[in-house]
């Protein structure tokens, strides 16, 4: 049986998930999905190269998989009423806009979906699609890649399995490398719904834990373009949890220093951390520590294992053989939390996401 995957929209994220799922055995044919017929075939020549035998690491991947002798088939469909016949599955990575009605559509159609994050434009959405997809009762994974990272995967684990004593405090950074293209910002939903509402998803995640509160506070410091569009490019949050647990976030734009992404969680006992490596972009100014030789360009390379492993966690869903770790339902947390960061921002005090109501 062959295995027709189909990826809806071909911008930065949309094209690295057909480079990498195009490189993944047992996906016999690709389907690039768009409006434009020209742009299609510029999508589907780029992939082309970037998958030919001679194309080095920084093209194909630098953790594309050994062992596929063949790519697969490469088509091109320009959207209509039919775009989603033949599919076995679908990404969905175009513009947010978009993302309910072509959820819809090819859930409707039976066939299984990987959305990108948000499901919808607007946040306080999110429930309601969140129960008429579900209702639909065809497997759909929403893109929140950090639940399919191992770091991640193994902070959970030892958070739940207790040898950490009490959780204390978390540490939390989203840093980004360079700012948001100047075009994006007005649309990008900005730093709360679009760069933080990572860490808003991660650390419920982590800890198992509902939030109670949150109180966020940000500024512009060195792009214009955000303030003009009602946006940050410098924020912190502290989120209080049900134990009593606080959770300490920043998020920035324009880091010099490379992407860093991390989270470490401090336990009575022990504390452990995510995305503290050898190319975390900090130089210690301790006498003898040696500064990383290489850090992260941005966040497609920081999290590119991450993205792979969604992939063939989305291949699984579509087998039969496993089940999404992210409903959409499991965005309602994160997205309550966005909310009511901009709700304390606005009013310059702590929010309770029992005031956010859906």
């Amino acid at each position: 049986m062959s295995t027709r995957i189909g990826v809806v929209g071909l911008g930065r994220i949309g094209r690295m998930h057909a480079r990498n799922i195009a490189q993944e055995p047992g996906v016999d044919e690709l389907v690039l999905i768009g409006r434009t017929e020209g742009k299609l075939e510029d999508a589907k020549a780029q992939l082309q190269s970037e998958l030919a035998p001679e194309a080095g690491p920084d093209l194909r991947g630098a953790h594309a998989p050994a062992g596929r002798d063949n790519s697969p088939v490469i088509s091109t469909v320009v959207l209509n009423e039919d775009w989603t016949d033949g599919l076995d599955g679908v990404i969905i990575a175009s513009s947010t806009h978009t993302h309910p009605e072509l959820a819809r559509t090819a859930l409707t159609a039976g066939v299984p979906v990987l959305l990108e994050k948000p499901i919808g434009l607007k946040l306080e959405e999110t429930a309601a699609l969140s129960a008429e997809f579900e209702a639909l009762d065809v497997p759909i994974m929403v893109a929140y890649h950090r639940r399919y990272d191992e770091g991640f995967q193994s902070l959970r684990d030892r958070i739940h399995s207790g040898d950490m004593g009490t959780i204390r405090v978390i540490h939390s950074a989203g840093h980004d490398h360079f700012h948001v293209d100047p075009e994006f910002i007005p649309t990008s939903g900005g730093v709360w719904r679009d760069l933080l509402i990572h860490e808003f998803d991660t650390i419920p995640w982590l800890l198992g834990e509902r939030p109670v509160s949150i109180y966020a506070s940000g500024s512009v410091l060195d792009e214009q373009a955000y303030a003009d569009n009602g946006d940050l490019d410098t924020a912190t949050a502290v989120i209080t949890f049900e134990s009593g647990v606080q959770a300490l976030i920043s998020g920035a734009r324009n880091i010099a220093s490379g992407q860093d992404v991390n989270t470490v969680v401090y336990g009575s006992d022990a504390a452990y951390a995510a995305g503290v490596d050898s190319k975390s972009p900090v130089v210690s100014t301790e006498p003898g520590v040696s500064p990383p030789e290489s850090t992260y360009a941005d966040f497609v390379e920081r999290f590119e294992p991450a993205f792979r492993r969604e992939i063939r966690h989305f291949l699984a869903v579509i087998d039969g053989d496993a089940t999404s770790l992210t409903l959409p339902s499991d965005g309602i947390v994160a997205a309550r939390l966005a909310v009511a960061a901009e709700e304390s921002v606005r009013r310059r005090i702590p929010v309770r996401l029992d005031e956010i109501d859906f």
